[in-house]
């Protein structure tokens, strides 16, 4: 991700901050209600932009709320959801009572948030708003200096794996194995305990596996023979879907990072736009992992509206005859001759271009650029013999 990217999110976050107040400050319930479903979408926006927003857009939005409701700057939510940022302005430092106090486990449902989005709270002044805004802007602000260093932090870490997943050493160890290596080499923080009559390690993750599935049958259904129902499932694509619960965007990290090494992916940089990426495959079945020695990523590359794969061969071939003497020489010459062929193919025809352009590149391969004007010389001579 570019910062031109995260302007992006800071633009959505200011959208959001000032819906959130609006709703908060409104006398309307009707309009309550309808920021309220507003706040969904501009969330969705969040997770498109990336899922590691999910954590910081639900901070902000209990900072915002929670900050009307109790009349106190709630900064103390950053450091309770984890997320450790340092705030300058000695105003919003956290206040010890709300430091102290238990958030609900539950605070994220639907249920508990509308309650606290239409808690009525006092008529707020026109100064009284802006103190806030200045306030939910700066956290804000921290929340995607926090996002940006995450996502540094994660490339850092993939880089490592990068350095090393191409080493066959290494793709033969166990998965526990290679999570004792890359926590010797940093990637992983797994925590050393001393326990007797042993040492042990562990990694310290909480990862809560869940079961969730959007479709539910009716009464009647659940009813049916277990025939019929399993009829039901298949046509109308019902499953039950693994997901994992974390609690913070260290957590994720982990998780991604854990998933990598647990199914053995080699990561390469693409040589075109130098982002890390993990090589695809080619043939329909998706559990076939992809050659490692892939040079080139499939994303989108700038504004040409083709991948890396489909240009970066080109653009290093581009690039080698940018830079080659020899190269330009023989591309020069190359068109010359393809272009007498071409409005000349009775006087020279494919036959003999092909028998040129076979003997042109066996020169250019046997000449380097300190020896130019002689492959100049020949490569004359060569040309000659076709075309008189």
């Amino acid at each position: 991700m570019s910062y031109e990217d995260f302007d992006k999110l800071k633009a959505i976050y200011t959208q959001l901050i000032e819906l959130v107040c609006y709703a908060k400050e409104t006398d309307s319930e009707d309009e309550k209600i309808d920021c309220f479903l507003k706040m969904f979408q501009i969330v969705r926006a969040c997770l498109e932009f990336s899922p590691y927003t999910h954590f910081y857009t639900q901070v902000l939005i209990d900072i915002i709320v929670k900050t009307y409701n109790t009349k106190v700057f709630r900064s103390d939510l950053l450091f309770k959801s984890q997320i450790g940022v340092f705030i300058e302005n000695p105003k919003y430092y956290h206040n010890d009572i709300f430091s102290e106090l238990e958030e609900d486990d539950d605070e994220y449902t639907t249920q508990i948030l509308l309650m606290k989005w239409v808690q009525e709270i006092d008529k707020i002044s026109a100064k009284k708003h802006n103190e806030y805004m200045k306030f939910f802007e700066t956290i804000r602000d921290l929340l995607i200096e926090n996002f940006i260093e995450k996502k540094t932090d994660l490339k850092e870490r993939l880089e490592l794996i990068s350095k090393y997943s191409n080493n066959s050493l290494v793709r033969n160890l166990s998965v526990p194995e290679k999570l004792f290596l890359y926590e010797t080499k940093r990637v992983f923080d797994i925590h050393y305990v001393n326990t007797k009559p042993a040492h042990a390690l562990f990694l310290d993750t909480k990862f809560k596996t869940k079961y969730i599935c959007d479709t539910e049958l009716s009464f009647e259904e659940r009813r049916l023979d277990v025939e019929k129902i399993v009829k039901i499932i298949k046509e109308k694509h019902i499953v039950a879907e693994e997901v994992y619960e974390l609690q913070n965007t260290e957590e994720q990290i982990r998780f991604e990072l854990f998933k990598v090494i647990q199914n053995n992916f080699t990561i390469n940089k693409c040589e075109n736009c130098g982002k890390l990426f993990i090589p695809s495959t080619t043939s329909n079945n998706p559990n076939q992992k992809g050659r490692n020695d892939q040079k080139y990523c499939n994303n989108l590359y700038l504004n040409t509206g083709k991948t890396c794969r489909e240009i970066g061969a080109l653009n290093k071939q581009k690039e080698k005859v940018k830079n080659s003497l020899i190269l330009k020489e023989y591309n020069r010459e190359y068109k010359r001759m393809h272009g007498l062929h071409y409005n000349h193919t009775k006087e020279f025809k494919e036959k003999q271009f092909k028998e040129w352009s076979k003997k042109a590149r066996e020169l250019r391969d046997s000449y380097n650029d300190e020896q130019i004007e002689d492959f100049k010389i020949e490569l004359n001579k060569l040309s000659y013999m076709y075309w008189k």
